[in-house]
């Protein structure tokens, strides 16, 4: 069935916000330079009288650099303390283009919440090849610049791949921190929000505020397409609460534009919790009234004052996609239906679909008759269930991926556009299925990391069905950082230990730069115990019986996610 292929489009709104995120450096006070617009992401640098604070560091090495030019041509002091807002990848990436490893190892404090560390490696390790693929979707990393595909994330420019480096602090602490850097004094403080690690930071000489992604000029993101643990929005309202106490006359966020004024400030602050608040208060009174989120998303919408807020546009988060997060967070995905629990498979269900539908063709003509009334979604929800019946469907493939490209120009939230134009790559055999989410990152990022982060990582690359009647304990040490570890596979199970039992079949000696080399497969297991960078104390067989019971590091699957 030949198809008409609609011409490419941007919707006005989406088109609007995204043109008015032209790179700047805003400069406030003076001696406080925020760079907007480069990437996704702000950075801030706070100029002393000597030295300078750097705040978050960028998505990437090569973002990074463009804003370090730019900080050049402002001040050639120097950078002496870095400060990670929170975890977030687009926060923490891009530190090696700002300062040296010669300047890092002279004395830079690299200061960070001091559970940063461990969410970092929760996204770079325990998930990271499924959160890696989905990011890529939620912001159409593979997808062409312009109006056939994506025109930023609703949060800033596109966001393209790029190197990443991660150093990771020197100075941790659990509520507040304290300093003072080139004249400067500054507050760190814990005020968990968007994330639970989120920290905002306050100079109290000149009452400017840093609110990190506690605030930014969209819907706030209460659920990301991409996957998050729950986001509580009363957490995160309380947290824009404790942002008002400051009463600053500079608010600087680092997803926005700088705002000034204690009372515009406070305004802005005080519509931002109330949307939040809204929307989990209104999820609930209807989830108490047995609805659930489907039906719970036609009903809840935004008092006319803050739907058309200018910072709460949908352009990143959407009521939409975080109702049912909401819903999810308090009562759990069930809903109640006894059917949910052990459902039919769903390509036997899609084929019993199909054929009470009238068979294939008869969905074939259904879905063409949907896309020439212009219903792109109900079109592609028909021809999902001959994706599931048989992926190789090239035909139906087709016509699902022009309904959603379709479905996705006339999307004002960035990260539904990108998603939907990025499924519709992916149907046409367009997107490489092998390319996105990598278990620990880079080498660059790998070296920033504890030996026992990386090592906890081990345990979901388990070939447990391989292991259900083995059982072996092994400690690993590094020569030159002193760091240990141990792993114990037990019929099936591998349990991680930060602290190695006294007890251990094996031990593995190695430095960083040999466990680096073995990660990404520079270098086999073999060929570094031939060469002396690994030491086994035991038998090197039963060790590499036992490392054998593993997922390789990085092993790079093929996932997809719309045709399936």
């Amino acid at each position: 069935m030949s198809l008409t292929i609609i011409p490419a489009s941007v919707h006005p709104d989406l088109a609007r916000h995204q043109e008015s995120m032209q790179p700047q450096v805003f400069t406030l006070n003076g001696n406080i330079h925020t760079a907007f617009g480069f990437a996704i992401v702000n950075c801030t640098l706070i100029e002393g009288d000597d030295a300078c604070i750097l705040v978050d560091t960028s998505t990437s090495v090569d973002k990074a650099e463009i804003v370090a030019a730019e900080f050049k041509k402002i001040t050639e002091k120097p950078i002496k303390t870095i400060i990670y807002t929170h975890f977030h990848a687009d926060h923490v990436s891009g530190t090696s283009a700002f300062v040296s490893e010669a300047e890092l190892e002279e004395g830079i404090d690299v200061i960070g919440q001091e559970e940063l560390v461990d969410h970092v490696m929760r996204d770079v390790g325990l998930i990271a090849p499924i959160l890696g693929r989905r990011a890529m979707y939620q912001f159409g990393m593979r997808l062409p610049i312009g109006q056939d595909g994506t025109v930023g994330a609703g949060l800033g420019p596109p966001q393209r791949p790029g190197k990443r480096s991660f150093v990771p602090p020197n100075k941790t602490f659990e509520k507040i921190y304290k300093g003072t850097t080139g004249g400067i004094n500054f507050e760190v403080h814990l005020i968990p929000s968007e994330t639970e690690d989120q920290c905002a930071v306050w100079l109290p000489d000149s009452k400017v505020l840093l609110s990190a992604d506690a605030v930014y000029e969209s819907f706030p993101n209460v659920y990301a397409l991409r996957g998050t643990r729950f986001r509580n929005p009363m957490i995160w309202a309380q947290g824009v609460d404790r942002l008002r106490e400051f009463a600053a006359q500079i608010l600087i966020p680092h997803h926005g534009r700088p705002v000034e004024g204690v009372k515009k400030i406070d305004e802005l602050l005080t519509d931002y919790r109330d949307a939040i608040q809204y929307l989990h208060d209104q999820t609930l009174r209807y989830m108490n009234k047995g609805f659930t989120p489907d039906e719970i998303k036609e009903i809840v919408t935004m008092p006319e004052r803050l739907r058309d807020h200018p910072w709460l546009g949908e352009f990143y988060g959407s009521y939409k996609h975080a109702i049912p997060a909401i819903f999810v967070g308090y009562l759990g995905w069930y809903q109640g239906d006894p059917v949910e629990l052990n459902p039919t498979p769903w390509k036997e269900k899609a084929s019993r679909y199909i054929d009470i539908m009238g068979g294939r063709e008869k969905v074939i003509s259904l879905a063409a008759e949907a896309l020439g009334a212009d219903d792109e979604q109900w079109a592609a929800e028909l021809l999902t269930w001959l994706v599931r019946a048989n992926s190789d469907d090239q035909e139906a493939r087709a016509m699902k991926a022009e309904a959603l490209r379709r479905w996705a120009y006339q999307q004002k939230n960035a990260t539904w556009r990108n998603w939907g134009l990025t499924s519709a790559m992916e149907l046409d055999g367009k997107l490489d299925l092998a390319g996105g989410g990598m278990v620990l990152g880079s080498p660059d990022q790998v070296k920033g990391f504890p030996l026992v982060n990386i090592m906890q990582v081990m345990t979901v690359r388990l070939k447990s069905e391989e292991s259900w009647d083995y059982h072996m304990r092994v400690a690993f040490e590094t020569s030159d950082t002193e760091e240990r570890c141990a792993l114990e596979i037990r019929r099936g199970i591998c349990q991680f230990y930060e602290n190695p039992p006294i007890d251990f079949d094996a031990r593995v000696t190695f430095n960083r730069k040999s466990l680096l080399n073995w990660i990404f497969s520079k270098t086999t297991f073999d060929e570094a115990v031939g060469s002396g960078d690994i030491i086994i104390e035991g038998e090197v067989d039963t060790v590499a019986t036992f490392l054998g019971k593993f997922e390789p590091f990085n092993q790079s699957d093929e996932i997809s996610l719309a045709a399936r």
